[in-house]
């Protein structure tokens, strides 16, 4: 299975959807990407001295090392962070790494969210998914055949975000916690920017997302409509 997840910031995927990713490892045989449309350089509010093109190196390095960890790989677009856009230029950017990658399932942030970049990542990869199969759009990789399923992973903190699937990853919520902390930068930036780390948010809302499972940690998603859904259930 080739999945793809399509995130606006560095640490996007590890918060919502890297305990999901772990479960797909466990069965084997799949292969995954971590695109994220920003470079991340605005991202050090704890440090504000840190000149954007270093907050941009570090994000990134601690991005690839997250998706080395997976086994995947990490895939950085460099729009300006807090300031993203949907232009026709990201939409063929992202469809062409769906092309790439085979995309089988897709995951991205929900439409709507804390974060206007959150919300501008949802819409381009909710296009960019429709996209990829169709022959009239031209990009380096050949159109997919069918259209990839979509899901859309949790809000930043589960507010207004109503689920429909849930993916249990207690056994492996502290792998999940592993892969956060390689955020060094993020942990710290968290803390100041909302009191809490990655860690200590993520154990709050998976819990809370457990709860409503009857688990003791879950991740959430919601399919995508048409043509992005599809019978049955892909998740793990």
């Amino acid at each position: 299975m080739n999945i793809v997840v399509v995130g606006a910031h560095q640490d996007d995927m590890e918060v919502n959807c890297s305990g999901t990713l772990l479960k797909y490892r466990q069965k084997g045989d799949v292969n995954i990407t971590i695109v994220v449309i920003s470079n991340g350089d605005k991202g050090f509010q704890h440090k504000p001295s840190v000149p954007y093109e270093e907050a941009t190196r570090i994000r990134n390095a601690e991005a690839t090392r997250v998706a080395d960890a997976l086994g995947g790989r990490y895939i950085c677009l460099g729009q300006p962070d807090e300031y993203m856009q949907d232009t026709p230029e990201a939409r063929n950017q992202v469809v062409d790494i769906l092309r790439e990658a085979k995309a089988d399932v897709v995951f991205t942030l929900p439409p709507q969210d804390y974060n206007a970049d959150h919300m501008v990542a949802s819409e381009i990869t909710f296009q960019a998914v429709m996209l990829a199969p169709v022959t009239t759009i031209f990009t380096d990789h050949e159109p997919l055949k069918m259209t990839p399923v979509m899901y859309y992973m949790d809000s930043a903190v589960a507010t207004g975000f109503e689920p429909s699937h849930y993916v249990d990853i207690t056994d492996v919520w502290e792998q999940k916690c592993d892969l956060l902390r390689m955020h060094v930068s993020q942990m710290d930036n968290a803390k100041f920017f909302g009191d809490l780390d990655l860690v200590e948010l993520s154990q709050i809302v998976g819990a809370y997302r457990g709860m409503q499972s009857r688990v003791k940690y879950a991740e959430c998603f919601r399919p995508a409509p048409w043509p992005r859904a599809r019978a049955g259930n892909v998740l793990p």
